[in-house]
Formats: structure tokens, sequence, C-alpha cells
């Protein structure tokens, strides 16, 4: 039996890709989570949190959202762009809402980004149910107080204690109010006070609980519902074909764009570099990471910085190629001497065009 029931929970959920959608909510569902709403950009994810915002977005559990699940690269709103609105905007409804940030380039950059806007944790793809699970008990049962000073407000950065240098200037307790209650950001600016550590009490935990105490030896999770999570994820790999299929047409196509419409090819690359940072997070998920190798490697390769040259029109070529290869030999996991030979012929082409 689980500690906590997730049939109680409800779930924003803000992704701009069709299919990962469909794999969050058949996770998300597995696991127990029934309320699930859809944004498909952050433009839409603050539609839908404004009409619920109150007073100065001071209260705490008003907007009808317990949890919100957002991917860090969108168009319009991304990831990063919502999350500020949402800690620091009057029109939000909960400033302190727990939100996982989810990004297949989990770079330190991107990461740091996350951080510092005000995520509670991030979710890294490829993931599995497992680590879903887990950074959803993370935010619900050990929750961090949350701090608010001049350029940031979000939960304490602070994972652990660091050694400080000597001529280093930090803040002792005077300079931090403890505060405990979601009162109005704007009623603090005439304190005298650096730092403010808001230790408000969470119901989240206590909804799910039902009233119940609850065994701290049992999971919070039913490991049957993980299991059956995982599953669901299986069973989505005839679906994960047809969408890398699909993906491999658009990138071949933005290739021959790039070819064909040199005065343009700036805006193709973009295309690609977009698809192959899809490639990249959902490879891993359905076992092919090989998949998510050859990904991450054309989305470093059409990076802003990139200049377009035959050279890196044949490196893409050579990377569609590959991709194709896995798919059409469906190679999962390392690939055993074939993916060896795979790897390799990637780092000779990129010896051969100049990366």
């Amino acid at each position: 039996m689980a500690r906590l029931d997730f049939t109680r929970l409800s779930v924003l959920l803000v992704e701009d890709s069709a299919f990962m959608r469909s794999v969050f909510v058949n996770v998300l569902r597995a696991l127990g989570v029934e309320r699930i709403l859809i944004a498909e950009d952050g433009e839409q994810a603050i539609k839908i949190m404004t009409p619920a915002a109150g007073t100065k977005g001071t209260m705490i559990g008003t907007s009808g959202v317990d949890l919100i699940i957002c991917d860090y690269f969108m168009p319009t709103v991304d990831g990063a762009m919502f999350l500020r609105w949402l800690r620091r905007s009057d029109r939000s409804p909960d400033r302190f809402i727990p939100v996982i940030m989810v990004s297949a380039a989990a770079d330190m950059d991107v990461i740091f980004t996350a951080r510092d806007a005000g995520v509670d944790e991030f979710l890294a793809k490829p993931f599995s149910a497992a680590m879903l699970a887990q950074r959803l008990t993370a935010v619900i049962e050990h929750p961090r107080p949350y701090i608010y000073c001049p350029r940031y407000f979000g939960p304490d950065r602070r994972r652990r204690a660091k050694p400080v240098q000597e001529d280093q200037r930090i803040l002792t307790e005077k300079d931090v109010e403890v505060v405990y209650s979601g009162k109005d950001l704007s009623a603090l600016k005439n304190s005298s006070k650096m730092v403010w550590e808001f230790r408000i009490p969470r119901g989240l935990k206590a909804k799910l609980a039902g009233g119940r105490s609850g065994d701290p030896n049992e999971p919070a999770f039913d490991p049957a519902l993980i299991e059956a999570a995982e599953g669901k994820i299986a069973n989505m790999e005839g679906d994960y074909a047809d969408w890398v299929a699909h993906s491999i047409d658009e990138l071949s196509q933005a290739h021959h764009r790039m070819v064909e419409e040199p005065e343009r090819a700036v805006l193709h690359m973009a295309t690609v570099h977009e698809i192959a940072h899809e490639l990249r997070g959902q490879g891993g998920i359905f076992g092919y990471p090989l998949m998510t190798q050859f990904g991450k490697s054309l989305y470093d390769v059409t990076d802003e910085e990139s200049q377009v040259s035959p050279q890196l029109l044949d490196l893409i070529d050579a990377h569609i190629d590959l991709i194709k290869v896995v798919t059409k030999q469906k190679i999962k996991g390392d690939g055993g001497s074939v993916g060896q030979q795979l790897l390799k012929s990637l780092s000779e082409a990129k010896k051969k065009f100049g990366h």
C-alpha cells in the first residue's frame, strides 16, 4: 500500500510536443493522477493560470492546480519565461506552486537558468516512469523553504553548505526575516531585511495522504503503479516509431531546403535543430539510446553559432543516415558491435567535416 493517493493530485502539463504530451499523460494516469490540464506552451499556461488569480498571487493552493510539469524549450513563451511569470508576476495565482522543469537539453546552463527562475525539481529527458515518480515525490514530501530577495524568488537553492572565502560577504540571521504566511511581497519593500525566507505550511502532502499519517516505510507510490506506467511507455513504442519516421521526413526536407534555398538556409537549419532536440530527448525513453546520442550530436552541430557550409550540410546528411539505420534496424541499447560501428562512423564524419 502506498502512503499517498495521487488521484487527488491536479497537474498542469506544459509541453509543446503532441507526442510527448501523450507520453506524459499516459504515464501520469498510470501513476494514478486523474486531473491533468494541458497547455501547449508557456503562453497557454499563463492563460490557464491567470483566470484564477486573486489578490496579487499570494494565496497558496487557490489556482486549482497542485503542481506543474513544464518543458523548458517551447515557442513563444518558453519554460523559463513562464516560470519567472509564475514566481514574480502580480497576476500569478500561486507563486509557491511546485514546478518540475523537463528538458532534453540537460546542460548545466539550462539547469542553472531553470534554477535561477525558481524551479523546484529538474527532470532530464530521456526519463523513465520511476524517475518522474521520484521527482513528484520529492516536491510533495520534501518541499524546500522559499527565498525572496531583490534578484530571486523561489525554492531555497542551497542543497548543502559550502565553505565561503574569508573576504566574501555572507548573510547573517540579522539579514534574514523568516515569514510564516504567504504575505504580499510588495509589503516587504519597507523592511530593513535583505532576504526573506518563507516557511509556509504546505497542504499538498496532507491532501494526498487523505488524513492518514501513513507508515513512513511505505513507498509514496505503489510499486505496481510504477511498473504499469513503465508498461504504458513500452506500449507506445509503435507510436514512437511512427513519430521518428515523420521526424526523419521533416529532417530530410529541411536539409534539402538548406541546399536548394541557401538564402533561407539558417531558417531551415533551425528546423533541423528543433527536431534534433526532440530526437535527443525521446530515444532513451523507448530504449534507443543511440537515437539520443545522434540527436544530441545533430543538435550541437546545428546551434545558432554554426555557419552553414557545404561541410555542415554533409555532416547533417551523415547524421540523418545514421538515424535512419537505427530506425530501420531497430537497434536498441548500445547496439553491440553495430552500435560501436555507427558511433565510429559519426566520429569519423565529424572529423572529416571539421567538427
